[in-house]
């Protein structure tokens, strides 16, 4: 049942993430972290990360800067490996609450138009990259280090959730070997891993489909909202 449970927590996230671009690790960590251990729950989101990535990176490909894709591709894949590397032996906790406070902090600034004019060139997108590497390693998702980075280059919504993907797969199958590697993933959470990965397939075409009805107003407004759930449930 705990399994049962997870993959549907798995869809729902899916769900979100199709639509605005992320959401998955917001549910399926914060709150599968509290159905099945917290290490296995990592590995478990990596399955469903990854199938969904690949599907929405498939169907939103027109829309995505590739020229981003294939510098953060490179740029985060060696720092997820090292943060996944290191999940077995440190505990994430601190670390997870600080990603809050900078995530809220961001939200703060953003809404009282205090951030300054940040124009991000290729050397911000490689250190951008780096960060989002490693804390996707070590948390499991380093989306949020991602959904502000891309916020400040003003993509549109389509290209927002194509990018969001595209720039995961790689981090992904780096994570998927490494908790293989050290064990976290094993031959027992098969039908698990089965379920997640089909139902982010289907999550992704349900998403697309809603993305294309709804305007750029209604689109941020759910990302900031994303961001806000996010920024609380490191937090607590």
């Amino acid at each position: 049942m705990d399994y049962a449970l997870f993959v549907l927590i798995g869809l729902a996230g899916s769900l979100a993430s199709a639509v605005f671009g992320f959401g998955t690790a917001l549910l399926v960590l914060a709150i599968g972290s509290h159905v099945l251990p917290v290490k296995e729950t990592i590995a478990l989101a990596t399955v469903l990360f990854t199938a969904s990535t690949v599907t929405k990176t498939l169907l939103f490909g027109r829309h995505i800067d590739w020229k981003v894709v294939a510098i953060m591709a490179v740029a985060c894949l060696p720092f997820s490996y090292l943060g996944a590397q290191l999940l077995a032996a440190v505990p994430a906790d601190h670390i997870k609450r600080l990603l809050g406070v900078m995530v809220l902090a961001y939200m703060l600034l953003s809404l009282g138009r205090l951030l300054p004019a940040i124009k991000i060139g290729t050397a911000g997108v490689i250190v951008g990259s780096a960060l989002y590497g490693f804390v996707s390693g070590l948390l499991g998702s380093g989306n949020l280090i991602k959904v502000i980075m891309f916020r400040e280059m003003r993509m549109t919504g389509e290209a927002f959730v194509g990018a969001m993907a595209a720039t995961s797969v790689m981090s992904n199958i780096a994570k998927l070997g490494a908790y293989t590697q050290t064990g976290l993933l094993h031959s027992g959470l098969v039908w698990p891993a089965l379920a997640l990965a089909l139902s982010a397939v289907g999550a992704a075409f349900v998403g697309r489909a809603i993305l294309r009805k709804i305007d750029g107003r209604t689109f941020e407004t759910g990302v900031q909202v994303l961001l806000g759930a996010a920024a609380a449930a490191l937090l607590i």
